[in-house]
């Protein structure tokens, strides 16, 4: 965890201070920093966790949803939404949770650190990957999120912007498989445990049953289907995306020998950014 973070932690954790605090502690918070953002995708397991504990100690790092479970010992920040949700067990340096939410979201069982909202749905053409609206969103303007699709544009490159560091690295930001309904992850694979619990809770007819009873079994539950068209949508947004930080003074680069994000986008190594 990098010093900051812990210096913020306390203000950050405490539920009597409200959002608006919150963001103006953090705002510049990180400068002249790296940032580094940790997805679910496969590449993911391009280092062991041995590898990328060693590698990120200190470092600012924010880990999307599951890439947690991958590096327990690692996470300034934990980003999640109401999908491919699970149960957290928290290693001492908890992190600080920032969660969004939309009103007609599945239940989950976890409440964040921030909670911010997804005001309504968005039809496709009003997604920020077509629109790239960019600057709407930034926490200094509002703290209400667009429809990306996903926390990664919804939150986590407002993150850096907000937090002014300098640089971006990712880490698992594949952004999928082309004609697929699938999105895949470096967690796919599931243990027979896993799949015994799933086959169980298809008895359970009631969703917030359902869910609270794959929540409190560590299963990953509200599994979405996208929509094929939405990763060309992501894929050709990334060199928007790099465009608009690289405007903020932030660079963008990307670890991952897969990823469908535009080849403008510099592939690096974590040993290079350190």
């Amino acid at each position: 965890m990098h010093e900051i973070t812990k210096a913020l932690r306390p203000k950050l954790l405490d539920p009597a201070v409200d959002n608006a605090e919150k963001f103006a502690a953090l705002a510049g918070a990180y400068k002249g920093e790296t940032m580094f953002i940790l997805g679910c995708g496969p590449s993911l397991a391009e280092y062991t966790p041995a590898e990328l504990d060693k590698l990120l100690t200190g470092k600012l790092v924010v880990a999307l949803k599951q890439a947690l479970d991958y590096v327990p010992t690692q996470g300034d920040y934990l980003v999640l939404n109401s999908w491919n949700f699970r149960s957290y067990q928290f290693e001492r340096n908890r992190p600080i949770v920032i969660r969004e939410s939309g009103r007609t979201d599945p239940p989950v069982f976890l409440k964040g650190d921030i909670e911010l909202h997804v005001p309504r749905p968005s039809s496709r053409d009003e997604q920020l990957a077509l629109s790239k609206r960019f600057d709407d969103y930034v926490f200094s303007k509002q703290l209400d999120r667009p429809w990306g699709p996903g926390v990664l544009y919804e939150i986590g490159f407002y993150m850096a912007e907000h937090f002014g560091v300098d640089r971006v690295v990712t880490l698992g930001w594949d952004v999928g498989v082309k004609n697929s309904p699938q999105m895949p992850h470096f967690y796919d694979t599931n243990s027979p445990a896993v799949l015994q619990a799933i086959r169980a809770s298809r008895e359970i007819e009631d969703v917030a049953e359902r869910n609270k009873f794959l929540h409190d079994a560590g299963v990953v539950y509200n599994r979405p289907r996208i929509i094929p068209e939405e990763v060309d949508d992501c894929a050709s947004v990334s060199a928007d995306w790099q465009g608009w930080l690289n405007g903020k003074g932030i660079d963008l680069k990307l670890v991952s020998k897969q990823s469908l994000a535009a080849d403008s986008i510099p592939r690096t190594r974590i040993e290079a950014e350190i």
